[in-house]
């Protein structure tokens, strides 16, 4: 008897795993050939779950989607997430790996500011100040989450850069396309960095992941190495955010 309810419990939420970003909208013969049942078996889970608000049918079309159940509780969930706890951990790791200063940013305003810091291990590292204001035009961490931002806002950033680098719109969309980018001297000269961002559980980018060390030890083959990392990282923190 229990493992029937588990077997059953398990049926609906491969039905509600059915759904993605790019299919969106499902009818009964889809969602039965997806789960591998018969279409008379999914047709009564659809029944319950439709009931019970976890799906929505369409009246004209026959089609399913997501209820508003379903929205709710990834609200709530996203409202226990947090960005401080679930990054701590893999901030140690890449500390640990790479021995370099590990610092988390999030988007504050027209700025970013730091809300953990985890210090290099060398004898010489980098650091920033803890809830002290950064830009978003210079250094890889403010370029990371001004990169994900929408049209208006980064050129509102722009405008009031003081010296932004050279070719900053080329810079910001190939981050769109690479989730990594790097900096050498832009905001203090010896100092570097490369950053990730973070991914919020609706795909937004309000946070950002860096690496940062004195410019001599960032070169060619370790910042790559450092990039693939934080970018691993980084992705690892936007999946357990709920970001898929």
């Amino acid at each position: 008897m229990e493992q029937e309810g588990i077997r059953t419990v398990q049926r609906a939420l491969d039905i509600i795993d059915c759904f993605t970003k790019e299919k969106p909208y499902l009818n009964l013969t889809e969602i039965s050939q997806k789960v591998g049942l018969p279409a008379s078996t999914t047709s009564r889970f659809l029944a319950t779950l439709e009931l019970n608000d976890y799906l929505e049918k369409d009246a004209s079309t026959l089609r399913y989607k997501l209820g508003k159940k379903i929205f709710y509780l990834g609200h709530l969930a996203g409202e226990s997430i947090d960005l401080r706890t679930i990054a701590k951990p893999i901030m140690e790791e890449l500390r640990n790996e790479t021995k370099e200063t590990i610092n988390l940013y999030i988007l504050r305003d027209v700025h970013r500011i730091c809300i953990d810091q985890l210090g290099g291990l060398n004898n010489i590292s980098h650091t920033v100040n803890i809830g002290e204001n950064y830009p978003l035009w210079a250094g890889a961490g403010g370029k990371a989450i001004l990169a994900f931002q929408d049209e208006p806002f980064i050129h509102s950033v722009i405008a009031t850069a003081s010296h932004p680098t050279p070719n900053l719109l080329n810079e910001l969309s190939e981050i769109r396309i690479n989730h990594s980018c790097y900096s050498i001297d832009e905001e203090v000269v010896g100092s570097s960095a490369v950053s990730s961002p973070i991914f919020t559980i609706n795909g937004n980018v309000e946070a950002s992941l860096s690496i940062a060390g004195p410019t001599s030890r960032f070169n060619q083959e370790n910042r790559e190495r450092y990039q693939k990392l934080v970018k691993e990282s980084a992705a690892l923190i936007s999946s357990k955010m709920g970001y898929l």
